[in-house]
């Protein structure tokens, strides 16, 4: 047990002190940005009310609030008094928060006015108006509270949009790696600012965003939901020096700095949970003068598993190699064997930010962590022989047809270098000869008219007789959840075989 109080509030405190005066949060267009030590104050303030209400080691704080500066700091004073933060998606209905609470289990809600009315009573404290004391005079700060680095720190709900939720367990210590780690591999330094659209609640908006920066010493230009235009006038007035997202948010900020003639210099930019295009990729170097570089990563790791550093050359179609201080393995999909180098299976990691377990689950860990602390992260991949990972597909995600094997994420790889096409998912429905068959939907890009079956030989050209979409459906958009991820589960498979 370390005698060194490792708890994650410390680290900006320490950046606090050290830089009260620089700014760290653009939230408001028509005021000047909150600096360090106006942070530091609503920290307190938030600090305080929350003891109050017996917040403190052994409770938990549920947080239901949108981007902005009450829940960076409602987030790092429940840290501070050591009770551990669950954050709640700002889009969650009410049964879906309740699920939640149910839980986590906490001892007071932060949230905001409307969204305690929409929720009713649940039982427990509610905040969800600024603590009185801080239109007052500044509290007594608390002291964080002494945090070892496995004690918990967050729990991050996952799986809620494919079955019922759970909550995992990250750590002080294990949190303050990965911000460490993202942070190094983007060099950031306190002259950055990132754009914080990507909500805070998950693990690519609180690690690789808000965490990453603060204990840089860097800012935030918050956004409480996306918007193209919007967002480009935030990236010019807070001068914006990285953004990371999904890459419908990308292609949204090409179009409109297009429309716009205007493209401000951007240093870094990151995208996850799905590849971009090759064209996208080319695109937002061209226009905004940093290259794109796919991530991976998830709530169960505490946000990043794999970063191509700046200083290092990308290679096409990778996600990258794992972060320095953390290992990465391939294993058969059924026995769990480790694979040769180059064949394809199941993504397995071993990191200090992995989750301790699920909270309230018999099985802890879910049967996703062996004894030796790999965890097994349900994707499909290889590694080269540099380290490098490339994704295949969601191991629940496969598409069986005639006995072959077909990684929807290889097909839509090729449909989307199709010319006229935009995005595209595949899944596989129900087939009567074949077990299953593959299906695209694809979205056209704008001004285009896709025809149905030039798509369809641009991929037989390219894929193997048993991996093309015998089916393509052209559609407006694809079902995506909070995070701009494209939702395959939203997909009604029966509606799509009827249609066919």
């Amino acid at each position: 047990m370390s005698s060194r109080n490792e708890n994650f509030a410390l680290l900006v405190d320490v950046v606090a002190e050290r830089q009260p005066a620089r700014g760290a949060l653009f939230h408001d267009p028509e005021a000047a940005p909150l600096s360090y030590g106006d942070l530091s104050a609503l920290i307190d303030g938030w600090a305080a009310a929350l003891a109050e209400r017996g917040a403190g080691p052994d409770c938990s704080v549920a947080i239901w609030l949108p981007n902005g500066p009450t829940f960076v700091a409602a987030f790092l004073a429940t840290l501070r008094v050591g009770a551990v933060a669950a954050p709640l998606g700002i889009l969650l209905t009410p049964p879906e928060v309740r699920a939640r609470l149910e839980i986590a289990q906490p001892t007071v809600l932060v949230t905001t006015p409307a969204q305690a009315r929409a929720l009713g009573d649940v039982g427990l404290p509610v905040l969800a108006e600024q603590p009185a004391s801080l239109e007052t005079k500044r509290p007594s700060p608390i002291a964080p509270v002494f945090r070892n680095g496995d004690d918990v720190a967050v729990l991050v709900f996952t799986s809620g949009t494919a079955g019922e939720p759970k909550a995992a367990e990250l750590t002080h210590g294990g949190i303050a790696w990965n911000a460490r780690a993202l942070a190094t591999g983007f060099a950031m330094t306190a002259d950055d600012v990132q754009l914080a659209v990507a909500p805070l609640s998950h693990v690519l908006g609180m690690s690789c965003v808000m965490n990453a920066s603060l204990i840089s010493g860097a800012a935030l230009a918050l956004m409480e939901r996306f918007d193209a235009e919007a967002a480009l006038n935030i990236i010019r007035r807070a001068g914006v020096t990285g953004v990371m997202g999904a890459p419908s948010m990308f292609a949204a900020l090409l179009r409109q700095a297009r429309r716009s003639g205007e493209a401000p210099r951007l240093r870094f930019a990151m995208t996850g949970g799905a590849a971009p295009a090759s064209e996208l990729a080319q695109a937002v170097e061209e226009t905004f003068g940093c290259a794109l570089r796919d991530s991976y990563g998830m709530s169960e790791v505490g946000g990043g598993i794999t970063l191509t550093p700046l200083a290092t050359a990308p290679k096409p179609r990778s996600v990258g190699p794992a972060f320095p201080g953390s290992q990465l393995r391939i294993v058969d999909l059924l026995t769990g064997a480790p694979v040769p180098l180059g064949e394809r299976g199941q993504v397995a990691v071993r990191s200090p930010s992995v989750m301790r377990g699920y909270r309230g689950q018999a099985d802890a860990r879910g049967g996703v962590i062996d004894g030796d602390g790999w965890l097994c992260t349900g994707d499909v991949g290889y590694l080269d022989a540099d380290g490098f990972l490339f994704l295949v597909d969601r191991k629940k995600e496969l598409i069986i047809r005639s006995g072959y094997n077909v990684y929807p994420r290889e097909v839509e790889d090729v449909l989307c270098a199709c010319p006229g096409v935009l995005e595209a998912a595949v899944v596989g429905i129900p087939d009567e000869e074949h077990g299953e068959e593959v299906v695209a939907l694809v979205v056209p890009a704008p001004g285009g008219d896709l025809d149905r079956e030039a798509v369809k030989a641009f991929a037989r050209q390219r894929l193997a007789a048993y991996k093309y979409p015998r089916h393509v459906v052209v559609v407006s958009e694809l079902p995506r959840g909070p995070t701009g991820k494209v939702s395959k589960h939203q997909i009604d498979r029966a509606a799509l075989r009827a249609r066919l």
